[in-house]
C-alpha cells in the first residue's frame, strides 16, 4: 500500500515527543531504530490514508504519565520512504486532522532526501518492520 501527500512544515509538537527518552525507547524496540526528533509531515486524501492504513497491521504504544503529565497513546505502523526505514506514527491526541501523516524515521527526512514544503512524497507501508 501506498500513500502519497505534499509536505508541509508542522508545529514542531513532534519535536518535543520524539525527543522524549520514554518515545524514543518504545519506538526503537518496535521499528529498530531511534527516531530523529521530529516528523516529516504529509498532508494527503483522507479516504486514502484511512484505506492504506486499515490494511496495515500496526504496534500499539499506549499512553502513559511521566512527570504528572499524560503523553497520548500511538498506533505505529511500518513504512519506508525512498528506500528509507520510516514509522508512520498515528497519535491519540493531534491538532492535526486525518488527512495528515506523519512520518518518523532515524534521520531527518527532510534533509537525507532533499525536500521541502510542497513536494511530494510517496510512502510505502510494509507488512513488517525491518530489522537493521
Amino acid at each position: 500500500m501506498k500513500i502519497e501527500g505534499n509536505v508541509f512544515s508542522g508545529m514542531n509538537v513532534a519535536e518535543e515527543y520524539l525527543g522524549m527518552k520514554q518515545y524514543q525507547r518504545k519506538i526503537k524496540n518496535i521499528t529498530g531504530f531511534k527516531p530523529f526528533p521530529g516528523t516529516l509531515n504529509l498532508r494527503s486524501n483522507e479516504e486514502k490514508v484511512k484505506n492504506a492504513l486499515n490494511q496495515v497491521d500496526s504496534v500499539r504504544i499506549s499512553s502513559f504519565s511521566f512527570e504528572g503529565k499524560k503523553y497520548s497513546g500511538i498506533d505505529v505502523y511500518p513504512a519506508t520512504v525512498q528506500g528509507h526505514d520510516a514509522a508512520v506514527l498515528r497519535m491519540d491526541v493531534t491538532d492535526y486532522g486525518p488527512e495528515v501523516v506523519e512520518i518518523a524515521a532515524k534521520d531527518k527526512l527532510r534533509e537525507t532526501l532533499g525536500i521541502e514544503d510542497g513536494d511530494k512524497v510517496k510512502v510505502d507501508l510494509d507488512d513488517t518492520f525491518h530489522d537493521d
